[in-house]
């Protein structure tokens, strides 16, 4: 299972993250997140990344030029959507980066949403439903992913920790690829708690 860590906004934590199993890191690009990136991080911090890690920015309804832009100043392998995004506008990305198309889970009906990205994006990420695009900290009913029968790989996200992670190991979905972990795994919004992350990873690899 691959794990990627999101709202990384210190080259020190870039730093101590990339010695250890992680497949991607995340950095926000949306100006509401406590986790915003722009002014914290430095190209000099990034370029630290090794090849294995995929640079993953997120964004919550930008624009094309400043997607385009991101993606081209800091280098990034993966772009996350996790806006309102219609399928035309995911799949205008394909090719310039990995895309992975968040989708907002309210309830079981909310994996019917897969159909019209199925096409358009590389990757689903499926999150606890939020008025405010994520960041919430809390789970959804895991048992709703028998919801979604596609064979298109997924992270899962939304309030995962140490407590509950023993529950995912129970997940029998096969296009379950990876986690995704914030907030359960922080100092502060921001800096992240590498010791918890270390953890993890044992749980993850036992």
């Amino acid at each position: 299972m691959e794990l990627k860590v999101c709202g990384i906004t210190t080259t020190e934590d870039i730093v101590e993250l990339i010695t250890l199993d992680i497949s991607r890191l995340g950095f926000i690009f949306y100006h509401q997140s406590k986790r915003y990136v722009y002014g914290k991080l430095i190209e000099e911090g990034l370029q630290k990344i090794p090849e294995r890690i995929k640079k993953t920015g997120v964004f919550v309804n930008a624009s094309v030029p400043e997607i385009e832009q991101a993606i081209e100043r800091y280098k990034l392998d993966s772009i996350q959507l996790h806006g309102d995004e219609t399928p035309e506008f995911c799949n205008y990305f394909r090719g310039k980066a990995e895309v992975i198309k968040t989708i907002s889970i309210r309830d079981k009906s909310s994996f019917e949403t897969t159909r019209l990205f199925h096409d358009a994006c590389d990757l689903f990420l499926f999150d606890t439903h939020s008025e405010n695009y994520g960041g919430t900290g809390r789970t959804f009913n895991w048992q709703w992913l028998d919801a979604y029968t596609s064979e298109k790989s997924f992270y899962l996200s939304g309030g995962i920790g140490l407590e509950n992670f023993v529950k995912i190991l129970k997940i029998n979905h096969p296009a379950l690829t990876g986690i995704d972990v914030n907030s359960k795994f922080e100092i502060r919004p921001g800096i992240k708690d590498v010791e918890k992350i270390k953890q993890l990873i044992e749980l993850m690899k036992g």
